[in-house]
């Protein structure tokens, strides 16, 4: 490799060793080159990336540890194998960002390399190009296990390929046989020795570059080998971008059945039946229509298609996967809902101009231009991270959950929290950013309000209402039933237990940190002294008479 640069010169040799000679490979660094699948690439989901070689895979994957490591303000570390990523020498390309680079002195020992990454320098992403063999393999399924983001490469041209490889299978969950009891063969209407998925797979989304401009997306990996292993129908993404105006446009494509031989059963196929390679349509839960025919992709909008309502053009056709309208979240009271700017508007300028938009395929030929929902950057105030980062995963929501609330376009907390006013959510409102306040801090309540915000239709339980109604009045403030409450009615009564009633200590039930400063800003309020006692979580506070 050249020093400092992206190119590589290769030898030719002849059967003596001679060079008779020379390959030049050509790196090139390209921003904006993961507008295609940005929006995965930010929801924080494992990636799988296939190709063909020479088709784009290594400057993708380069681009991709720029974006996470500059514009997503997480640690990603690099595994460069053959200091393709980064280029030669000690000092890596700056095609990748503030991402840090891990040499491999050989190319037998990338596995361990992978393992130290992980033990070493806590990494919340780690690259990788060209996984090859099992312990590569088996490193990757380690890293994935310990709720490391990994991004990488493998040698293989489609999903299916990858499947039946026995090296690298294990990446997509690996294929074992099982045999079915007779009475299970025959509910299931088929023979006795199955093929099955024998574990989660290692990515959580497989992308099949085809070309430059045109990738193949499969959202869930597990979802789509279960299909193909069963001989259903496989549906995933085709994402195409237009040369010329930079735009994105995205279609459903689906397969009868994918042609992968099954393994020691002569040269019949998983399913019976012959690739009939992938057609344009939309589908409905991963069903085809009774008809055989497809329906047309409406515009998902705030007026739908043709002027038709939100609710009906839900209940008519509704798709698997929405295109947001623009956001609506709680207002700044959490009283009422209230509609927000297009999320487009919130992300920061400096993005480039061809993911401005995106457009949705209608049948087969014509587009209808469809705004581009961008990533919200979330800054959680009192909120549990991971229980929030799980629900954005559960929902395929694309939020960034940062540590500066200065870059952040919304703030979310607590309705406790909230009501306290701290600088910080002052410094919010000031700054006009959108608030979003839950109840509780529940995954439940989260999901709910990233379901308001990005417009995704969500069914509360009925028991869950109830609660709601239960535990609120007109006002919407909480009844006796919130602890915090309980807590401090129980404070106020001890308190007047000490001053009226001639007690010279009384001792309150357990409560947590927050509710126990609460409780010595009361007895100091009365003039009363007040002391925690014991450890978690049966830490207590006794409220004493005062000397004077």
């Amino acid at each position: 490799g050249i020093e400092r640069t992206l190119h590589r010169i290769s030898a030719l040799r002849n059967r003596k060793g001679k060079i008779v000679g020379l390959t030049c490979r050509i790196g090139r660094a390209v921003l904006g080159s993961i507008a295609l699948i940005r929006d995965i690439v930010e929801q924080g989901q494992s990636i799988l990336i296939l190709g063909r070689p020479g088709v784009g895979k290594t400057t993708l994957l380069r681009e991709i540890a720029r974006v996470l490591a500059d514009e997503a303000n997480k640690r990603v570390v690099v595994v460069d194998t053959s200091n393709e990523i980064a280029g030669d020498g000690d000092i890596p390309h700056p095609g990748i960002g503030r991402a840090r680079r891990m040499q491999v002195a050989r190319t037998a020992e990338q596995h361990a390399v992978m393992i130290e990454a992980v033990e070493n320098h806590m990494p919340q992403v780690i690259v990788i190009d060209e996984i090859g063999t099992e312990l590569e393999a088996a490193a990757a399924r380690t890293i994935a296990e310990r709720g490391v983001q990994l991004v990488a490469t493998a040698h293989g041209n489609s999903l299916g390929n990858l499947l039946v490889n026995p090296t690298l299978s294990d990446l997509v969950g690996g294929i074992q046989t099982v045999t079915l009891g007779d009475e299970e063969a025959r509910r299931r209407h088929t023979q006795k020795s199955i093929l099955e998925r024998k574990a989660p797979p290692t990515f959580d989304v497989v992308v099949e570059q085809q070309s430059w401009d045109e990738v193949i997306v499969h959202r869930d990996v597990a979802d789509t080998v279960d299909n193909m292993l069963r001989g259903q129908l496989i549906a995933a993404e085709e994402r195409t971008r237009d040369e010329e105006t930079g735009r994105v446009s995205l279609r459903r494509i689906t397969s009868d059945g994918m042609d992968v031989p099954t393994w020691g059963i002569g040269g019949a196929t998983l399913g019976g039946r012959q690739s009939q390679g992938f057609s344009t349509s939309t589908f409905e839960r991963g069903e085809r229509p009774s008809n055989g025919s497809w329906g047309q992709i409406r515009h998902v909008g705030p007026q739908g298609a043709r002027g038709e309502s939100k609710e009906r053009l839900r209940n008519r056709n509704q798709l698997p996967t929405q295109m947001p309208a623009p956001m609506r979240a709680l207002a700044p009271t959490g009283t009422a809902p209230a509609d927000v700017e297009p999320r487009a508007s919130l992300v920061t300028a400096n993005r480039p101009a061809l993911n401005e938009g995106i457009y949705q395929a209608v049948d087969t030929d014509a587009a209808v231009p469809v705004p581009v929902v961008k990533t919200l950057r979330v800054y959680p105030f009192g909120v549990n991270r991971d229980r929030l980062a799980e629900s954005a995963r559960h929902l395929r929501v694309p939020i960034i959950i940062t540590n500066n609330q200065g870059d952040a376009d919304a703030v979310i907390t607590l309705k406790n929290y909230y009501r306290r006013q701290p600088e910080r959510l002052q410094q919010a409102e000031q700054d006009r950013k959108l608030i979003i306040i839950l109840k509780n801090n529940t995954i439940a309540q989260m999901q709910h309000a990233l379901a308001r915000i990005f417009d995704i239709p969500a069914e509360v339980p009925a028991e869950d209402e109830q609660e709601d109604q239960s535990k609120h009045g007109e006002d919407g403030d909480l009844s006796f039933d919130d602890p915090t409450k309980q807590a401090l009615l129980e404070t106020e009564d001890a308190i007047h237990q000490v001053l009226n009633k001639g007690l010279t200590t009384a001792e309150l039930a357990p409560a947590n940190a927050y509710i126990r400063r609460l409780q010595h800003q009361m007895a100091t309020r009365y003039n009363l002294i007040s002391r925690s006692r014991g450890k978690e979580p049966y830490r207590r506070v006794k409220i004493f008479r005062s000397r004077d």
